[in-house]
């Protein structure tokens, strides 16, 4: 049966060939015809080491790659080494703030730090952020700006194109009207959290806030063990502190001996106050911040070689510059300095200080060209950077000049 079964198979195999029906080969694999490609093995710390060195925009791009880069590229220790390479690099860019006239915008202009010894001109790279209707920026810290958008307050990377919107505080005692609360920002690099801090200004109220940036929690009271008190600078961080110039009296009965220097720690959460020695308040003032009262400040806080500094406005031709020695002797240093012959008669706006003990300055009225001005505190010279192809006819002033640095943390 066998035998019969094969016989009619080799019948129908000659039969179908007779039909012109052709034997199809058998497509095997061949290792000598086609080989394996070799596969490419790269150390994972030879691929962080090179992520490490790319720009902010490109990592936004190379999350997508693959999801071994992801993790990397989002990871706190990675994001944290890559802030400190680009803090590190020498000298930072700057990062300059503008406000147009119609109050819709700001306009971010970042340029090559112009570190140099006399003056010069460089270029920009535009980052304006379009859609941001900024009224006013409260400060900066590690690449990140705090700033007020219509009644609203946020936080803009400019390294990444985004922001964050906060949402409005809720207080327990609500008032018809009144000025709206100083807002400040920092960073606990402890916990690795980046928080702004709201100054009540109601004298009355005091009903202070804090919000973790990027947490759910939203605005938190806090408490403040020390008296009570009304913020006139701006907020400076620096190494884990946020500093401001208040005055420990509602502004018509204040005098020199309420003058104040609050720092608030970002990690606790805690204030405390350094005390302004009234001897050193300018004479005829209301207190160290103001001549009289209800007005706009004309002094800003520095970061003076890691100590607290003070520096004013010039008026005719001079400006002063307090520095807080010893916060517990109540020792302060003064130095007045004087502008060149050239720049005497300029309308100056003190921005910020630098690494290599420049103050610089920009004038109150826009000219276009567009400059700095850098005053040096130990050669007491002055130099200028000139900026072209602003639109200088559509600004209506500088709000900001600092230092930036690349973050890529996600708001």
């Amino acid at each position: 049966m066998k035998l019969c079964f094969r016989l009619l198979s080799i019948h129908q195999k000659k039969k179908m060939s007779n039909k012109g029906f052709k034997r199809i080969p058998s497509r095997r694999k061949s290792s000598n015809h086609r080989p394996n490609p070799t596969k490419i093995y790269i150390p994972l710390d030879l691929q962080i080491s090179t992520l490490l060195r790319l720009p902010v925009k490109s990592l936004h791009r190379f999350q997508c790659v693959s999801k071994v880069w992801s993790s990397i590229i989002t990871s706190r220790d990675f994001r944290n080494k890559h802030f400190n390479i680009a803090a590190s690099s020498s000298p930072p860019p700057l990062l300059i703030t503008f406000k147009d006239f119609y109050d819709k915008k700001l306009l971010l202009v970042m340029l090559r730090n112009p570190n140099a010894s006399s003056s010069s001109r460089v270029p920009y790279t535009d980052l304006s952020l379009l859609k941001v209707y900024g009224k006013m920026v409260n400060n900066t810290a590690w690449g990140l700006i705090s700033l007020r958008i219509g009644v609203n307050e946020g936080i803009c990377n400019p390294s990444t194109r985004l922001l964050d919107i906060f949402p409005q505080q809720k207080y327990k005692i609500i008032a018809e009207f009144g000025p709206p609360p100083k807002y400040c920002f920092g960073y606990d690099p402890v916990e690795d959290q980046y928080k702004v801090l709201a100054v009540d200004q109601l004298f009355w109220r005091a009903e202070h806030k804090v919000l973790v940036v990027g947490g759910e929690g939203g605005w938190r009271d806090i408490s403040c063990a020390v008296s009570q008190h009304w913020a006139h600078t701006s907020g400076l961080y620096m190494n884990g502190f946020i500093y401001y110039g208040a005055v420990c009296q509602p502004m018509l009965i204040s005098s020199p001996e309420d003058s104040i220097i609050v720092c608030f720690n970002v990690k606790l959460e805690t204030f405390n106050i350094i005390k302004v020695p009234s001897k050193v308040v300018p004479d005829g003032s209301v207190n160290m911040w103001v001549d009289t009262p209800y007005q706009f400040t004309d002094k800003i806080l520095i970061n003076y070689g890691g100590r607290i500094g003070v520096v004013e406005n010039p008026r005719e031709g001079r400006f002063r510059v307090w520095v807080v020695e010893d916060a517990e002797k109540e020792e302060w240093s003064m130095n007045t300095y004087h502008l060149p012959q050239s720049a005497a008669g300029l309308n100056f706006k003190v921005m910020e200080t630098f690494h290599n003990g420049e103050i610089c300055m920009v004038s109150k009225v826009l000219s276009d060209p567009f400059s700095l001005f850098y005053y040096n505190l130990k050669t007491k010279s002055m130099r200028s950077v000139v900026i072209e192809g602003l639109p200088i006819s559509k600004l209506e002033q500088v709000v900001t000049v600092s230092d930036h640095y690349e973050n890529f943390t996600s708001l």
